[in-house]
């Protein structure tokens, strides 16, 4: 059974619920009580529970496009028209555990070693004998095929244009890294370096020698007769199931009930390949595979094709308007027309450097508020500031030396390479920061320590606010089944992040914190079962509630 997550305006139960709910109501059942509050008892969820033993769906055609119409509908959309909140996050905000998302990096720190492993799990492949072609891949660029190793498993290798070496495989390397840190499900990455003998055809495969050493020639090559190999898997798969689409619900799909546009995870993917530079994504860069884990069989979605990130347009940079526009675009081409070509938009005066091995990734340029994908997405329009928050924050958690962990793992000929893509990483990750961080207030991680409710300010420990701001933070009663506020009980001033908690005890209190020029941000606190089972001890409580609006007030969904 699933529950609906977002915020305010969430049901308590989900659309299963609802239904059963109807039922007894028209069989004269009263609902229980328990159904008419804004935060139930395990709010909030850090797990939706879409991974149930389900049949898996049938696979799909991979040419999984939009048609003429639906081209043009979304080419001249714009973000935020819809202001429909998103629909599959919990009371506080967050996206909760499912086979979509995981929360990693922002809500508990990984390693320096977990962020250089990533998505990898189980080993890679076996590095001294050789790897069996099961068959060559076509319809791509690049050089590549399928292999199989000594131990029975299979994987996908690719390798780099002669032209440009190192660049598509080092760009999949670094944002296969970044998208699991931030909680995307990516295929295992890892890189090789593999002589020409290593391969061989498969008895029985159809694939011949021949062809193994054609595919080769037309790969980079390195000084050693070697060639740098990208290896990429996707553990536990049962069935391969095809691309999934940023719109709808899989109708074959029992576990798949919020429509992909109105996932928050999809929507904040906008501001991630706006940091990434994945202008390319659309759905034929993404997977769904059916897994069976502990018995049940469920869908799993993924990212994929990440060499099309960075400055890599895979066996070519990126053309200088990736990210400025979608690929047609009638105003512009009117525009150019009528000005003989010579109007190309404000990123045409910007020069970028054109790289052999990183392509054309640069902060110059670089608006993350217009950036936008080659193809139109529904869910990137969907966005709104509240998902864009989201995403920034844990944009913005990166530091300096986690991003150099991360690109390490490209093991670039050139340190001058990598120290060029750590400085464009954390320049388009400060112009999110700027862009996006304000709304609210930019305040997060609310927790009640010691009786005091506290948070970080994530524009002052950013640089983007002095630390000595000053808001107004206010507290009232919260009636949980009304859903309304009592009177005031305390109004302060203060530029502290640990307020202490009115010596009152109603069920819920609510906060309002207000921060000038910014946005207000209120939070929703509970007493605990444990809180009111110790009388004459201090109460118990914890955050179970957080709603954003921007300056004037207004909440966005």
């Amino acid at each position: 059974m699933h529950r609906a997550f977002s915020g305010s305006t969430r049901e308590p139960w989900g659309r299963y619920a609802g239904a059963l709910l109807c039922l007894l109501t028209l069989l004269g059942g009263e609902p229980s009580p328990a159904v008419a509050q804004r935060f139930l008892s395990d709010d909030p969820l850090w797990h939706d529970p879409d991974r149930m033993d389900m049949p898996f769906p049938e696979p799909t055609p991979s040419a999984h496009g939009i048609g003429p119409l639906e081209f043009f509908k979304r080419s001249f959309g714009v973000p935020g028209d819809y202001a429909v909140p998103a629909q599959n996050i919990n009371t506080v905000g967050g996206v909760p555990n499912s086979s979509w998302y995981t929360n990693r990096h922002y809500r508990s720190s990984l390693s320096s070693a977990a962020l250089q492993r990533g998505p990898n799990q189980e080993p890679g492949p076996s590095r001294e004998s050789s790897w069996r072609v099961v068959n060559l891949l076509t319809g791509g660029e690049l050089p590549r095929a399928v292999i199989r190793d000594t131990t029975g498993r299979t994987f996908r290798i690719l390798f780099d244009a002669p032209a440009h070496p190192e660049m598509a495989t080092g760009a999949a390397m670094i944002s296969s890294r970044l998208l699991h840190a931030l909680g995307y499900n990516v295929p295992q990455h890892w890189l090789r370096r593999v002589r020409a003998g290593r391969l061989v055809p498969e008895p029985d495969s159809g694939v011949t020698q021949s062809r193994v050493d054609s595919l080769l020639t037309s790969a980079a090559q390195r000084p050693d007769s070697t060639y740098r190999a990208l290896v990429t898997r996707i553990p536990n798969v049962e069935r391969r199931i095809g691309p999934f689409r940023f719109k709808g619900t899989r109708a074959d799909d029992g576990n798949d009930v919020f429509p992909h546009e109105d996932r928050r995870e999809l929507r904040g993917l906008r501001i991630v390949a706006a940091w990434i530079h994945h202008s390319a994504l659309r759905p034929r860069h993404t997977l769904d595979v059916g897994v069976k884990v502990e018995g049940r069989r469920f869908v799993r979605h993924y990212l994929t094709d990440l060499h099309l990130t960075l400055g890599s347009g895979g066996a070519a940079p990126k053309p200088a308007w990736a990210g400025h526009e979608h690929v047609l675009e009638l105003d512009r081409v009117f525009e150019r027309i009528g000005t003989l070509g010579l109007s190309g938009g404000e990123w045409a005066e910007t020069e970028v450097p054109n790289d052999s091995t990183v392509g054309r990734f640069s902060a110059s340029g670089f608006d993350p508020r217009t950036w936008r994908p080659e193809w139109p997405n529904l869910a990137f329009q969907r966005i709104t500031p509240t998902d864009a928050f989201w995403a920034a924050k844990k944009i913005r958690n990166f530091s300096r030396k986690e991003l150099r962990t991360i690109v390490a793992t490209a093991n670039y000929s050139s340190e001058g390479v990598s120290d060029s893509i750590v400085r464009t990483l954390l320049a388009r990750r400060d112009a999110i920061g700027q862009a996006f961080l304000d709304w609210g207030g930019g305040l997060d991680r609310f927790s009640v320590q010691s009786g005091r409710l506290t948070f970080e300010d994530l524009r002052a420990a950013h640089g983007q606010a002095p630390d000595t701001l000053q808001r107004t933070v206010e507290w009232r009663a919260y009636d949980n089944r009304a859903e309304e506020v009592g009177p005031v009980l305390r109004r302060a001033s203060s530029d502290r992040v640990s307020l202490p908690i009115p010596r009152y005890s109603p069920p819920y209190l609510r906060a309002t914190l207000v921060t000038p020029q910014a946005g207000t941000t209120h939070v929703f606190v509970r007493q605990t079962e444990q809180g009111r089972a110790s009388p004459g001890g201090s109460l118990r409580r914890r955050v179970v509630g957080v709603e954003r609006t921007d300056g004037t007030g207004t909440q966005a969904p």
